[in-house]
């Protein structure tokens, strides 16, 4: 059964062609950060702890405990995979496991060059319309994911602030503040899909006040424009949003795999913090510290939250490096598993957008 039956008539770009989620001056600057960042994390590792303790640091790191932290990164892959795969499938069961793999892998890519991680949808979109699904069916299962996504997170997060925060705010100077703020804004986020999804009336008028003071302000050149496509977004939003309230089962589902999915993810640093021979900390508060980072650092406004991963690491994971070891190798190693892997593995993968799609292949099959 289609979750989206309303499959209009509009493709994601020229058959083809990629979508543009950039200019080429937008991804000249965020390979300037992303690079810059990463001198700088290293420069500032050197400065610290100096390259003869860091070189000590990274040889004698426990292979072992290496590879497991890998090994989660590869694991939060697959579980990403089947969550697109077993939405895919009921939205256009021609869907193939190999087609969700690299969906995914390419949405890894585009997530982490670009702002707010706002790049994937679109050329996950793009992708699968040339595997073969329609335009309107691929939004809807990124939707779907999108929406279970943000549920799951909040929720594990006011589970983990609930239950850790007595821990953290002894040790953690502001820290209330900062998990406050991180918890708010996803929230916030949670709020306006439902919000949107069950009232899109009284959400369209506020959107369209919040569009006026703008444009008073000159803040928004047009807002009448602006109006008309935040009501085309709300309107489209809306119809996906009703037609995945009927699909319950897949949802609670959805939201099993995304709750293992982010707990994978959060073993990443526990893992290298094994790995530099740190054996005095319970998983559980390093799992709580790795989602306070995503929590905070979720919406700062550059490719991958570059800068404000790395300032959330050194604050929360400082608590952990006060008897013995460096945090700053933790950072390098940590950053290295969770963000530039992404982006070397997924490069990989971004590859199969310019090689001609099923929809071509079918349209122009071999002699």
């Amino acid at each position: 059964m289609a979750f989206y039956p309303n499959d209009r008539p509009r493709e994601a770009a020229p058959a083809g062609e990629a979508p543009k989620v950039t200019s080429k001056r937008q991804s000249r600057l965020a390979a300037v950060i992303i690079v810059g960042v990463a001198a700088a994390s290293l420069i500032g590792a050197f400065l610290t702890d100096g390259p003869e303790a860091i070189a000590a640091s990274l040889a004698g790191a426990d292979r072992l405990w290496l590879a497991a932290g890998a090994g989660c990164m590869l694991f939060y892959w697959l579980i990403e995979s089947g969550c697109l795969h077993l939405a895919a499938k009921r939205a256009f069961p021609g869907q193939r496991w190999h087609t969700s793999v690299v969906t995914s892998m390419i949405g890894q890519f585009f997530n982490c060059v670009t702002p707010f991680a706002s790049g994937g949808q679109p050329v996950q979109a793009y992708y699968m319309a040339r595997q073969g699904m329609p335009v309107g069916r691929a939004g809807s299962v990124l939707l779907a994911k999108f929406i279970v996504y943000q549920t799951v997170l909040a929720l594990y997060s006011a589970a983990v602030l609930v239950f850790e925060y007595r821990n953290f705010s002894e040790n953690i100077p502001g820290f209330m503040g900062l998990a406050l703020l991180g918890f708010v804004v996803n929230f916030a986020v949670v709020v306006v899909l439902y919000c949107v999804g069950f009232f899109p009336r009284i959400t369209g008028s506020f959107f369209e006040s919040c569009l006026y003071i703008l444009g008073r302000l000159r803040l928004v050149r047009d807002p009448e424009a602006a109006g008309r496509r935040v009501a085309s977004e709300i309107e489209a939003f809306h119809g996906g949003f009703t037609e995945l309230r009927r699909e319950g089962g897949l949802l609670l589902r959805l939201g099993g795999l995304t709750a293992v999915q982010l707990t994978a993810f959060f073993l990443v640093p526990y893992c290298v913090l094994r790995a530099l021979g740190l054996n005095g900390m319970a998983p559980q508060d390093v799992i709580a510290a790795a989602a306070f980072i995503l929590m905070i650092s979720s919406f700062v406004p550059l490719p991958g939250a570059s800068g404000g991963a790395e300032g959330s690491f050194l604050v929360f994971f400082g608590m952990f490096f006060r008897g013995s070891g460096s945090v700053s190798v933790a950072l390098l190693l940590w950053r290295l598993f969770t963000f530039y892997l992404p982006i070397v593995v997924g490069a990989v993968f971004v590859r199969h957008l310019s090689q001609p799609g099923r929809r071509q292949q079918e349209a122009h099959p071999a002699a």
